[in-house]
């Protein structure tokens, strides 16, 4: 038993710990990842607010020294907190300063400017000159590091001469940090990648990072993982190593489920063990000093017709089966009652299960050994008792139901039963698998027992591993939608600043697509199959979300939906919501020119083939409309996703439009 626990000890630390350790090295990967995705879309909004307010009239008319009141009016204390950053510099072409301000949003306070950024020379980086866009990314200061992001001054309209340029800033201090981390227990640090003062984790670290390379993993104990990123500085030159550090719950889960196993492993052994120690000393030594006995007191007695009773293959059992042949020529008869009462018994004893009799009122009249130790008390203890009183409360009325025996039956033909039962064994409750049938000729039932208790508590541990997988796929999905809903949100934001009406209807196409992939997350998240969705349910709320979009008024254009309730998985339900988005939006927009129209949407299904059907009675499509050829964005992306379907699309042109997309439901492609 000790070797066997040294090799799993061995297997599990040679072979489950890399696994465990690869894939804690691929999570704290993600982690770090999803971090500087985070890092970079801070950025990129730094970008954007620099840019929105470099491209300003007001600004152009301050930095050329027309616009004295441009401070005043437009950079309070707080318009800091309220662009989220730490400091504005408004730079004029001859590198001189004309506006600029750094500020403590923590504890609202001016503060003096980082000492590298108080003046410039007319060949700085950071000064947007000679027709560059300016730049963007982190730079080391001493005050520590920050995001920065220059810009040239145009005017509102994006045009020149360029008049000086716009610097934004934001240091990478905690608060930030921790704004960027989405994961639980972990966290986020930042070194300047020249500090002298690098903690000793970093400094192991450094070494092993560079462009090739630009991030690591370093495990800092047996509780936290941490990984590296190496982030270049505006200048192109190592700027800073980002930390992530994780609990290592995976890792210490691992090491207590080799513990537990190894244990139970043990534990098992020492039982088995015990067991052997046990069955040799019932079964040989006492079968011994039993058959002594016997034949002393047979000689004493001069009884020819008792018989020595030892069962078995073995030595003994031949030793007693001497004994018997020797009687037997004494008194056939009682010979033959005595070999038949010894296979009896043999058969009884040993059948591997547990065995025992009930009578018709459910008392117990015999066992075997097996179900003696089971229950670990002599046999003198349990003859007599009730079965239904050792079987769980819950449990005694069926199986009472099923040792009844019908008078027509007589228990004769009663065909074999089975049932599961509970028993509480030494304060315990233990699972059986019974079986159980009728003696024939009695009211009897012979009731045989196999321990199934293991099996259930794996059933259980199964059961709730699937569902912990199922609660994280619907927690994936939940995310998801959640981020897409994010995007749509900074589309209708970022709409919300332009006055182009194109521009802004191309912005809300873009939203509409969106919230069409979002829609199937949430509906997967919500369904209780979270492979397939209801496709109905799913294009009733599309196409609501369609006439929400558009301010459709349902007395003008009526929308008729026709769908059957078809489960389609996430690979097919996507591109065809989609499409559904572009024809629908499409009719919606130019098919009745402020007239009233019907709208029809119909999927049908024959075999494994689909037709989507999607007509309109508006004004039609013009006659040399070929679907192949057209170069606008909504049509390039239907023929796209038809294709992504692995599908076929017709047009016609009949009192309107009529699309029709005969498909099959693609197979999910399984993902690492």
């Amino acid at each position: 038993m000790v070797i066997l626990v040294l090799i799993l000890l061995i297997i599990s630390q040679i072979v489950f710990l890399n696994t465990y350790s690869d894939y804690e090295s691929r999570y704290s990967y993600h982690v770090l990842k999803d971090e500087l995705t985070q890092f970079n879309q801070t950025v990129s909004a730094l970008n954007l607010t620099a840019k929105d307010w470099a491209q300003w009239d007001d600004a152009y008319s301050f930095v050329s020294g027309n616009n004295p009141q441009f401070v005043s009016s437009n950079l309070p204390p707080n318009i800091f907190k309220k662009l989220n950053i730490n400091m504005i510099i408004f730079v004029n072409n001859n590198g001189s300063i004309v506006y600029g301000k750094a500020y403590d949003t923590q504890n609202n306070q001016y503060e003096n400017l980082p000492q590298n950024l108080s003046k410039f020379t007319t060949n700085s980086t950071l000064l947007a000159v000679n027709g560059s866009k300016g730049v963007e990314g982190v730079i080391n200061l001493p005050e520590g590091p920050m995001i920065i992001v220059s810009k040239p001054i145009l005017n509102s309209h994006d045009q020149g001469p360029v008049m000086g340029t716009l610097i934004m800033g934001k240091y990478l201090r905690q608060p930030e940090l921790n704004s960027l981390i989405n994961i639980p227990n972990s966290t986020l640090s930042v070194e300047s990648y020249n500090s002298t003062s690098l903690p000793p984790d970093y400094k192991s670290i450094l070494p092993s990072l560079s462009n090739s390379t630009p991030w690591k993993e370093k495990v800092l104990g047996s509780n936290s993982v941490a990984a590296y990123a190496l982030i270049n500085d505006v200048y192109g030159n190592p700027g800073i190593i980002l930390r992530s550090e994780m609990v290592r719950t995976l890792y210490n889960s691992y090491l207590s489920n080799v513990f537990y196993f190894i244990g139970a492993i043990l534990l098992v052994g020492i039982l088995f063990v015990s067991l052997v120690l046990y069955t040799l000393d019932r079964n040989v030594l006492n079968r011994l000093d039993r058959l002594i006995k016997e034949i002393v007191d047979i000689g004493n007695k001069g009884d020819i017709r008792r018989r020595v009773t030892v069962s078995g293959d073995d030595e003994l059992s031949d030793l007693a089966d001497s004994i018997n042949n020797s009687l037997f020529s004494l008194q056939k008869s009682e010979k033959e009652l005595e070999n038949s009462e010894k296979k009896y018994r043999n058969i009884f004893e040993n059948t591997g299960t547990a065995v025992l009799i009930t009578d018709e009122d459910m008392k117990i009249s015999l066992i075997n050994k097996t179900f003696e130790n089971i229950l670990n008390k002599e046999k003198s203890q349990i003859i007599g008792k009730n079965w239904l009183n050792m079987i769980a409360p819950e449990d005694r009325d069926r199986i009472s139901d099923y040792h009844k025996i019908s008078d027509t039956t007589n228990g004769s033909d009663i065909v074999l039963k089975t049932y599961d039962v509970q028993l509480n064994i030494d304060g315990e409750p233990r699972s059986f698998f019974a079986t159980f049938d009728f003696i024939p000729g009695t009211k009897k039932s012979l009731i045989s027992l196999i321990d199934i208790t293991e099996r259930k508590k794996a059933e259980i541990l199964l059961k709730a591993s699937i569902k912990e997988k199922e609660l994280l796929l619907r927690e994936i999905h939940h995310r998801v939608k959640n981020s897409l809903q994010i995007i749509s949100s900074l589309l209708s934001l970022q709409a919300d600043e332009i006055d182009d009406k194109e521009i802004v209807e191309r912005y809300n196409e873009s939203e509409n697509r969106i919230h069409t992939i979002a829609l199937v997350h949430e509906s997967l998240y919500n369904s209780n199959d979270i492979s397939e969705i209801n496709f109905h349910d799913y294009v009733e709320s599309l196409v609501q979300n369609i006439k929400d979009s558009y301010n459709v008024n349902i007395k003008n254009i009526k929308i008729t939906l026709e769908l059957d309730d078809y489960e389609l998985g996430i690979e097919t339900a996507i591109p065809l919501g989609l499409i559904i988005n572009e024809l629908v939006s499409n009719a919606i927009k130019h098919a009745f020119m402020n007239q009233e129209g019907n709208i029809l949407l119909k999927l049908t299904k024959s075999d494994d083939i689909y037709e989507l059907t999607i007509r309109d009675d508006g004004k039609g499509l013009r006659n040399d409309f070929d679907i192949d050829n057209e170069k606008s964005l909504g049509f390039i992306l239907i023929n796209a996703l038809v294709k992504q379907l692995e599908g076929e699309i017709e047009v016609l042109i009949d009192g309107g439009s009529v699309f029709i997309i005969k498909f099959k439901e693609l197979v999910y492609n399984k993902r690492l």
